[in-house]
């Protein structure tokens, strides 16, 4: 069923999620960061210098919304990253999730710890350039919704 476009509305037809490896050296904002590389941060969210408030809740849990931002660029990295949301912190290494969902500035949030299972199921991730504490995080857009669970790569 598609979604009647209005100014803050967006098709369904057309939702996507962003997927981003968070590493366990996951730093600033007391770890409370999600670092996106930025040629996928400019796609997903759009190209821009500047701060840009979203928001977020939580998938499968209470209706809860959390406001946070999507930074400016931090050149020296090539990334924007997602700040204000301090259950961030409390993640180690895995997949975070961020899907649209069909209102403008409002994405659904979830993680997967089975690291291999998840970058083994999708094609074409992209990999961010190293850096002094190992390898490039992978990132990946995908058109459409994803499952909630993913537990096999077939």
């Amino acid at each position: 069923m598609k979604m009647k476009k209005t100014s803050n509305r967006i098709k369904s037809a057309n939702l996507r999620c962003l997927i981003v490896e968070r590493h366990r050296w996951e730093t600033g904002f007391v770890r409370e960061q999600l670092q996106i590389p930025l040629d996928v941060a400019a796609e997903f969210f759009g190209a821009g210098n500047y701060n840009r408030p979203i928001r977020v809740r939580i998938s499968g849990a209470n209706r809860q919304i959390y406001p946070c931002i999507v930074t400016r660029i931090h050149r020296t990295s090539r990334t924007r990253r997602i700040n204000g949301l301090p259950f961030l912190g409390l993640m180690g290494p895995c997949f975070i999730f961020l899907e649209e969902t069909g209102e403008s500035g409002l994405y659904e949030i979830w993680c997967q710890y089975d690291v291999a299972i998840v970058a083994a199921k999708f094609r074409g991730w992209r990999q961010a350039r190293n850096s002094q504490y190992g390898r490039g995080r992978l990132a990946l857009i995908i058109s459409g919704s994803v499952a909630r669970k993913i537990d096999r790569c077939d």
